[in-house]
């Protein structure tokens, strides 16, 4: 059996964030030292969630401070990213882990963080899978093209691949019987 761990780094207000990233990347490598197989980290918009709004920086953070560890995002809302971007943020995450990145991906639980970003959760579903498709093309192949409902590319080069062949696992975070 593998443990993992999913931490939401919620913020307090009693001590500086920076003082609270501080301890959280203690918990990170105590929890690589104790054997732990994985640790995911939630993403979250303008919300008391969490801190981690951009989950690649934290993760390239803990990357670089722990040895054996797997490390994710719980989830990258695909519905918020140019798939090419994260593509080339995935490849890197997985050199920096030395091949320890597992990425989960989703579309996002809250309508209100989508409605910062101007992304109607009712096409959020839509916008997923589009960016899903995407996502794998661009990990997976040298040069990629893609003509989706919301993401078009044509003939993109991708010199920076992914070190885990053909791409990191995946985790799926969903919220209902639907989206499984």
């Amino acid at each position: 059996m593998k443990i993992g761990l999913f931490d939401h780094l919620e913020r307090s207000t009693d001590r500086p964030l920076a003082t609270q990233f501080d301890e959280r990347l203690e918990f990170a490598v105590a929890a690589d030292e104790a054997g732990f197989y994985c640790l995911h980290v939630a993403e979250h918009h303008s919300s008391p969630l969490n801190m981690v709004p951009a989950p690649g920086i934290w993760l390239s953070v803990v990357a670089r401070a722990t040895k054996r560890i797997h490390l994710g995002p719980l989830v990258y809302l695909l519905t918020l990213y140019s798939p090419l971007r994260l593509a080339e943020e995935i490849c890197m995450l997985d050199h920096l882990s030395k091949g320890r990145l597992e990425v989960g991906v989703g579309r996002g639980v809250s309508p209100f963080e989508l409605n910062f970003h101007h992304v109607d959760a009712g096409e959020s579903r839509e916008i997923f899978f589009d960016a899903y498709e995407c996502l794998n093309a661009a990990l997976t192949q040298d040069e990629f093209s893609h003509d989706g409902k919301y993401f078009q590319y044509d003939k993109v080069p991708m010199p920076l691949r992914p070190l885990q062949a053909p791409h990191p696992p995946y985790w799926y975070g969903s919220s209902n019987t639907v989206g499984a």
